[in-house]
């Protein structure tokens, strides 16, 4: 098996729900993954030449500045995404119809303000269950890419969560069913179950693990080019699709942005933004040679029209 095709993602989180996650205080919190983040997102994939998908989180566009924004991610030939409407880590946990809410307004407010359609769903903090999945097949979603099969990753957030709690601070963040451990690690039907291959409903793309390692760039960042090359090169080879996750964030630095030291929790954030943007560079240029880099939309489509 040899991967076909390949995406790109970058969940426009902004730095609020990192203080979130580390149970700090958010007052100090900014709209730099938007004003920095993103377009430092937009210049990489425009140098490679790559499109890719920026899941949004609909609430960001009340600052007006951030609908030009996400029209200039549109206009530059990027797919949007559906973050929910204002990322709650407790999605799994809301009622029916909170839970509609924050599915479907999210989508609406987004093509309202992109002026694009906007197909694809991707959960906070990864996590999702049956009654998510039926909200988004309600909400006309086409497909979905909450899934996040990789057993370190799952680890070492419930090992960070429960320090956390020791030590008297509160995340937001919420640990998903040990089922998702599970789930296929290509893309799969999905109808009920989000961890089960079901014929039926929407297309699921689960975030790419190769041999234990997650292809996010947290990951990248922590391994160096090296062994990021060569964790992609395993992913290339043992599956058939590519779903490769980046946050706005992963090409902001403490140091080169003037963050809030706060943030110093989060370790990545301590690497410059150079030494980011050549690892980056350098495993999207290696996708780019060895298979076909598309939209999810698109692919989604292509599927469909194949069946």
């Amino acid at each position: 098996m040899s991967a076909a095709t390949a995406s790109v993602g970058v969940d426009v989180d902004s730095l609020r729900f990192y203080y979130r996650i580390h149970g700090l205080d958010e007052a100090q919190a900014t709209n730099a993954a938007w004003t920095v983040g993103v377009p430092r997102f937009l210049s990489l994939f425009a140098e490679v030449g790559i499109p890719a998908t920026f899941y949004c989180v609909a609430e960001d566009l009340d600052i007006e500045d951030n609908r030009d924004r996400i029209r200039a991610i549109a206009e530059a030939g990027h797919e949007v995404g559906n973050h929910t409407w204002r990322h709650p880590y407790s999605l799994t946990r809301l009622t029916a119809e909170d839970m509609a809410t924050e599915i479907g307004e999210g989508r609406r407010r987004l093509e309202d303000a992109a002026r694009v359609p906007v197909v694809g769903f991707r959960a906070p903090g990864y996590n999702t269950n049956a009654d998510v999945v039926n909200h988004v097949i309600e909400s006309g979603h086409r497909y979905d890419s909450s899934v996040f099969p990789c057993a370190p990753y799952y680890l070492a957030k419930a090992g960070v969560m429960g320090l956390m709690t020791l030590r008297g601070r509160r995340s937001k963040s919420v640990l998903g069913s040990p089922g998702v451990l599970l789930a296929p690690r290509n893309p799969y039907p999905m109808a009920t179950n989000p961890h089960r291959r079901n014929e039926g409903g929407l297309v699921q793309y689960p975030i790419s693990v190769a041999l234990g390692v997650p292809l996010i760039g947290t990951a990248f960042t922590a391994m160096g080019q090296a062994a990021t090359r060569a964790a992609v090169a395993v992913g290339l080879r043992t599956c058939r699709h590519l779903t490769v996750e980046f946050h706005a964030v992963d090409l902001m630095s403490l140091n080169d942005d003037g963050l809030d030291p706060m943030l110093g929790v989060q370790p990545d954030l301590k690497a410059s933004v150079s030494r980011k943007h050549r690892i980056f560079a350098a495993l999207l240029r290696q996708l780019k040679a060895q298979t076909r880099v598309e939209r999810l939309d698109r692919l989604t489509a292509e599927s469909a029209a194949t069946k």
